[in-house]
């Protein structure tokens, strides 16, 4: 069996900044959390080149990672991304250096499968016994979204050397001819605002990732292109502690909105019932 690794490398909290969020040390911390946590796409940003390392270029084509959060970190603390076995499909997870588990799944090429999200039981319930998502239902349409992925906030990273993981293809040039979405800005382009109309519905809450799957079907997604992002609610379930949101989103190009999918995202976002004032 096969390793690759990233060795250990320390992702920016991009977020601490924001009042309110999951990623404030203030709020984190009221809410049990060591300090405000760096959001799960940051972390999925390390795997891009040892995705490549392990599948070739082709991953960005029609290579995806399925990935389930199981600890939080905080700003620069030191994590491991790695990349085990051989063939199609490979488990993949993330580390601390003592051993825990931040993240755990796999990765792949094309329909080789099944991946770590849609091998695992979502434990469905039905959205009335819930408060924050008792008005979404499974099938619910989300935003729908036309935007261009964020090409600056990608290079700012990079010249700020605060990305985690940085490779040349996510600057201005790469073997597609220019500049490629790295994982984040992926996250980014499929998710932003894509569920503001369920959000509102759920009143005041504080949420964070819990698991994130991306796969390219004729990618990679390219910064210099528009893309047309709608998607729908495929579950919804609870834990003591969280409501579950699972929805899955894909993105078009804009010029052939009916066209074949470029890449498809699904995201599981846990609502802390402890942020709630619908738990009060």
């Amino acid at each position: 069996m096969t390793r690759i690794t990233t060795g250990n490398r320390n992702p920016r909290n991009l977020s601490i900044d924001s009042k309110g969020s999951i990623h404030d040390d203030a709020t984190a911390t009221d809410l049990g959390f060591r300090a405000g946590t760096v959001a799960g796409d940051i972390h999925l940003e390390q795997f891009g080149q040892i995705l490549v390392d392990g599948f070739g270029q082709q991953w960005f084509e029609n290579g995806w990672l399925s990935m389930y959060f199981q600890q939080a970190t905080a700003d620069r603390e030191p994590v491991e991304a790695w990349l085990d076995g051989e063939g199609d499909i490979r488990t993949a997870g993330i580390n601390t250096p003592e051993g825990a588990v931040v993240a755990e799944g796999n990765a792949g090429l094309g329909a080789a499968g099944p991946s770590a999200l849609y091998a695992r039981d979502r434990r469905s319930v039905d959205p009335s016994k819930l408060r924050m998502l008792r008005d979404v239902r499974i099938g619910q349409a989300l935003d729908i979204k036309v935007r261009s992925p964020w090409a600056a906030n990608q290079h700012a990273r990079m010249n700020a050397n605060t990305m985690t993981a940085p490779m040349d293809w996510y600057g201005t040039s790469s073997p597609w001819g220019g500049g490629i979405s790295s994982p984040l800005t992926i996250c980014q382009l499929m998710v932003a605002g894509v569920t503001d109309s369920i959000a509102a519905s759920c009143g005041d809450f504080v949420g964070l990732y819990g698991a994130i799957e991306i796969r390219n079907l004729s990618g990679p997604l390219m910064l210099d292109h528009e893309y047309v992002i709608s998607g729908e609610v495929i579950d919804v379930s609870e834990t003591p502690k969280t409501e579950v949101l699972w929805y899955r989103t894909q993105a078009r190009p804009s010029i052939d909105p009916e066209g074949p999918v470029v890449a498809e995202l699904t995201m599981m976002t846990r609502l802390l019932k402890g942020s709630s004032p619908r738990y009060s």
